[in-house]
């Protein structure tokens, strides 16, 4: 039994926030195999640190924080600065297109590829904001910056995949979604 949650109460997290921790990760890191890695390092800090979990955010941004300070642990270590973003981030979000819409499917891994060439920080806030649903009051939070800091992040991040795919079309796609 964990020391400070029942084990109910991990299988819970896990089952709700697992996907979304892999995910993340594998987006953020561009590598699966470190991803799970993440994933289970994050479990373990929430089962040990369960009991002192205050709800002053979400059950989701704070084992998402977590997460995400993992993986700002792993992209610091000397390991990390020597590999680059692989093609693996291309996997790490699934699509939700059907077998006849190829054109999207292509869109969806441009999407992908263009992700791996922004600046982590701007990575950790575009993927937070449209693949983890998380507003900006709470990706603010998880990445311990100002509100407008994750704005201007956006908006970079924005600028910059438009121009990686092309032009306005994809911005204004990223606007609306």
């Amino acid at each position: 039994m964990p020391p400070s949650g029942t084990m109910d109460e991990i299988e819970r997290l896990v089952t709700a926030y697992g996907n979304d921790v892999l995910r993340l990760a594998t987006a953020i890191l561009g590598s699966r195999e470190m991803a799970e890695d993440v994933h289970q390092e994050t479990f373990l800090r929430v089962c040990k640190a369960w009991g002192g979990f205050r709800g002053d955010a979400s059950e989701k941004t704070w084992i998402t924080g977590i997460a995400v300070n993992i993986c700002r642990d792993m992209m610091r270590s000397a390991w990390k600065r020597r590999v680059t973003v692989s093609d693996e981030i291309v996997e790490a979000v699934p699509d939700t297109f059907s077998a006849k819409e190829m054109d999207r499917r292509m869109e969806h891994d441009d999407m992908m590829k263009a992700l791996a060439k922004l600046t982590p920080d701007h990575r950790e806030a575009v993927m937070l904001y449209y693949y983890q649903d998380l507003d900006v009051r709470q990706i603010a939070a998880i990445q311990k910056v100002p509100e407008g800091t994750v704005k201007s992040r956006l908006h970079k991040a924005r600028s910059k995949l438009a121009n990686l795919l092309g032009g306005e079309k994809h911005g204004r796609q990223m606007e609306i979604q």
